[in-house]
């Protein structure tokens, strides 16, 4: 009986000490948070603690993509300084919804990086919606074998390797965006903190912030109305609301599947991405620099 109740006593404690962490983060994140008029979710993603002192502010960004940005976001990403975009959708995706940044920049050449891989013929998530089992569980499992392939996706991979040579031999303010920069976006982020030795409560508390920096309930009807128009029926309230935000489970899943097919995250980082021991620590020295 002694062991059960200090069972429960500690995973209470544990369970609370989560809840405080997460309560904190997002009390401490919002000023990571731009507020733009036609761009959502835009933030720095840098800051963190490693081993080697603080990340700066200012060289990391992540977002959704830019196209419904108003001039007056677009002057105002300009005068961030951002070198380099890695934008992850695919051309389909970016055929539909152009950047309107940084196509028509005011400032320097800012470097794009994107995949010419047409991939499949329609977004995974309504090929899914439109053949498969629409209950939450269902959606949800789906979310995970998304994530589970998309570190091991040859597109992806080529992308993720763009994004970290550009930090670490160029050095300059880099973004990741795809279409909610939550997803694609977040698996990338969560590699690039790690690979700098972030610890993974501030990993995942960067990966989880989108559910506060961006208003899921408000957007909830207009993102149905436009999942109804590309399924041609009704969408379940409960089933799309998995599509919409983030869950722990989801980047568990990627790192997971990491984890079982490299060995670890740093053997992925240097098999896969390219991104070896010696890389890594002239990646520290650039964010240091």
């Amino acid at each position: 009986m002694r062991v059960r109740l200090f069972g429960v006593m500690k995973s209470s404690f544990a369970q609370t000490r989560a809840l405080v962490y997460a309560d904190a983060a997002r009390v401490t994140m919002r000023d990571r948070l731009i507020d733009l008029e036609g761009v959502r979710n835009f933030r720095d993603f840098g800051g963190w603690d490693t081993p080697r002192g603080r990340l700066p502010r200012g060289r990391l960004w992540r977002s959704a993509a830019f196209a419904e940005a108003t001039d007056a976001d677009i002057a105002r990403i300009d005068a961030l300084g951002i070198a380099a975009i890695c934008d992850l959708r695919r051309p389909d995706e970016r055929r539909m919804h152009p950047n309107r940044w940084p196509v028509n920049a005011a400032g320097a050449a800012v470097r794009v990086m994107e995949s010419n891989d047409g991939g499949r013929d329609e977004p995974p998530h309504i090929a899914f919606l439109r053949n498969g089992d629409l209950s939450p569980a269902a959606v949800r499992g789906f979310m995970c074998r998304l994530y589970e392939e998309i570190p091991f996706d040859a597109r992806y991979v080529t992308l993720f390797r763009d994004f970290f040579a550009h930090l670490i031999e160029d050095g300059g303010a880099g973004l990741v965006h795809c279409a909610a920069g939550k997803d694609r976006t977040g698996i990338l982020c969560a590699l690039t903190l790690m690979a700098l030795d972030v610890g993974e409560d501030d990993v995942f508390a960067d990966y989880e912030f989108t559910n506060t920096a961006v208003d899921l309930t408000g957007r909830l009807p207009e993102i149905r109305e436009r999942f109804e128009a590309q399924l041609g029926f009704a969408m379940p309230l409960d089933s799309l609301t998995p599509f919409l935000g983030v869950d722990v489970a989801y980047l568990h899943a990627a790192l997971g599947s990491i984890r079982a097919n490299a060995g670890s995250v740093d053997a992925y980082l240097d098999a896969t991405l390219g991104v070896d021991g010696a890389a890594r620590a002239r990646l520290a020295e650039r964010m240091a620099g």
